[in-house]
């Protein structure tokens, strides 16, 4: 867990690849909900600066590799 002291969860992470071929249909290959962007980046193996510059849209996947990961990062709202 991160240095924060809140234990609600946050962060909602979808990691897929995208379908190739007849079927075409995307591959989900992690999803799941964090409590802070340190721990979605102890987990996914990438740095923190990483992880927020994701989270914030500031980082484009545009290469192209056949299998590149799509790593999306998003803040759950709470609804009141």
């Amino acid at each position: 867990m991160g240095r924060t002291n809140q234990r609600k969860l946050c962060w909602n992470v979808i990691v897929s690849i995208r379908g190739q071929g007849e079927t075409g249909g995307d591959t989900i290959l992690h999803k799941e909900e964090y409590i802070s962007l340190r721990d979605i980046a102890e987990e996914l193996n990438l740095s923190y600066h990483q992880v927020a510059d994701i989270s914030a849209g500031r980082k484009k996947q545009n290469t192209n590799f056949k299998y590149q990961p799509i790593i999306e990062i998003n803040k759950i709202l709470e609804l009141v």
